[in-house]
């Protein structure tokens, strides 16, 4: 500790940081530092039914275009919150966690099957079979 500087025996790092509410940062969540409860409800649940609700709109509207990147956006995002969720620090209560990463891998495998029958049906909807 040098002399003459006030305050020099507080760490200048605090460390990672979470952003306060219902997300934290993109960066925070692929890192595995933020809190489970937010990658799994604000970015796990939330952003997903808005992804959802936007591809539902797209097939009302019969826009393939829409529903092709919307379809590649929610299978790289499943991806992205599934790394999330595996990488956040369990915490005191860690049955909350193994029973988020196991409902994440379910929705995971959900996505990927649903996502791929979705995909033929927007070929076969684009070849007009």
């Amino acid at each position: 500790m040098a002399l003459n500087q006030p305050n020099s025996h507080f760490p200048t790092d605090p460390g990672p940081q979470t952003a306060p509410g219902l997300f934290a940062s993109p960066s925070q969540v692929w890192n595995g530092q933020a809190p489970l409860p937010v990658v799994f409800w604000g970015y796990g649940v939330f952003v997903s039914l808005l992804l959802i609700s936007g591809f539902i709109a797209a097939l009302y509207n019969n826009t393939l275009w829409l529903q092709q990147t919307l379809l590649v956006v929610t299978l790289a995002y499943t991806l992205w919150v599934l790394v999330g969720i595996w990488r956040s620090p369990p915490s005191e209560t860690s049955v909350w966690w193994l029973i988020a990463r196991a409902l994440t891998v379910a929705w995971a495998v959900n996505i990927v099957l649903v996502t791929g029958f979705l995909q033929l049906n927007i070929l076969e909807t684009a070849l007009g079979l």
